[in-house]
């Protein structure tokens, strides 16, 4: 058939419900009766069948191809999915903008206005955020550099480092910011849909948070320094009393560079911290705590099961290879920006000479912005 957009409906119907969410993606983006059809079915709540992970580039595309073909682009390597995300939105008067964070199957991006969204990639649903501006301490926002109150500029993605949806009672969906004042530690401040403020969490309630993750109804923040808050609600965090897990242990001659949580796909709150030897030069390695099943004490493993857990800059999430079979068991993937490439590196947690191999290298596509970030499809919650 040569007008393929001329597809009847119902045929497209058939076709859209048998679609992984990679190649419901590839699927929108080739005309707009298709992209109707992918907006129908999310509409009614379907969710596609289950992907691994995608590996995300955001790079600069002319604003006709980001028209053109939808807001992602993607092709598929051997063991890594990998998506270009161009650097606009919109479809009219399009705006650079910058990726800081997603879960449960939504990024979060700051616009050059300043403007922040929750973006489902699947659906192409946005939702408005509150602005930059409205964080504390924040004067205003040109393009898309930060300006503070007390002087100083920086790029939004090194103001707010981290930016994550999380559920909450009801079915609905609150962001989780993290973000960095001049001369002060890391804060962290909430909004939901809609809010014109960004809500600053008490900054004596937990000190250089670095992550934030939902687990089992309560909100779990890892600090700097190995520490654990736990809320046990996420209603008001403001006035919340958070609980404290102690300190884990950790190697006396390493140093921690990056420090993530992660559910496990069987449900466990897993710790995943990047460690550098302090008195060599490279021999990167991973260590992952598992919390107990009272929620008091971690215990470090080397066997995670039928999982995999990807790592990036920013954050980590965890797959089943089960599920996603082109992974592999018990291992960390590690994805880092390098001068001119992006490189995946493959960790085994298993045996006693632990080492980490390349398994995926790309070239940087031209325009390419730094970083890279892992995102995980997630359809079997409500979507934000």
């Amino acid at each position: 058939m040569a007008d393929w957009a001329g597809l009847h409906e119902d045929l497209l119907d058939l076709v859209v419900v048998r679609l992984s969410s990679l190649d419901l993606l590839r699927f929108r983006a080739v005309c707009g009766s298709w992209r109707t059809a992918t907006a129908a079915f999310t509409a009614r709540r379907g969710f596609p069948r289950p992907d691994r992970p995608w590996l995300l580039l955001p790079t600069d595309v002319s604003a006709d191809l980001a028209l053109d073909r939808g807001r992602l682009i993607v092709c598929s390597d051997r063991e890594v999915s990998v998506g270009t995300l161009p650097a606009r939105l919109g479809r009219v008067n399009p705006r650079q903008f910058v990726p800081l964070g997603s879960a449960r199957g939504a990024i979060v991006a700051a616009d050059d206005r300043g403007e922040m969204h929750l973006l489902d990639l699947v659906s192409g649903a946005r939702k408005p955020l509150p602005a930059v501006a409205t964080l504390p301490l924040v004067a205003r926002v040109v393009g898309l550099q930060v300006q503070h109150l007390g002087g100083g500029v920086l790029p939004i993605d090194a103001v707010i480092q981290k930016a994550v949806p999380v559920p909450t009672p009801g079915g609905g969906v609150m962001v989780l910011a993290i973000y960095r004042q001049l001369n002060h530690r890391n804060q962290w401040a909430t909004a939901r849909p809609g809010d014109h403020a960004w809500k600053s969490v008490a900054p004596t309630s937990i000190p250089s948070v670095v992550d934030v993750v939902v687990h089992r109804g309560q909100l779990y923040a890892n600090t700097r320094y190995g520490m654990m808050y736990v809320f046990p609600e996420l209603y008001d965090l403001n006035s919340a009393f958070p609980e404290i897990i102690p300190s884990v242990t950790r190697r006396p001659n390493a140093y921690v560079e990056r420090s993530f949580l992660v559910e496990s796909p069987r449900g466990e709150l897993m710790q995943v911290e990047l460690l550098r030897p302090v008195t060599a030069a490279g021999g990167e390695g991973f260590v992952v705590r598992v919390l107990d099943e009272c929620g008091e004490t971690w215990e470090d493993t080397e066997d995670i099961g039928d999982a995999a857990v990807l790592v990036d800059a920013a954050g980590a999430v965890a797959a089943s290879t089960r599920v996603c079979p082109a992974l592999r068991p018990n291992t960390v993937y590690y994805a880092v920006d390098l001068e001119g490439e992006t490189r995946v590196w493959a960790y085994s947690l298993a045996g006693k000479h632990k080492r980490i191999e390349v398994v995926e290298v790309l070239p940087t596509a031209d325009g390419y912005r730094a970083p890279c970030f892992w995102f995980a499809p997630v359809y079997s919650q409500r979507q934000p």
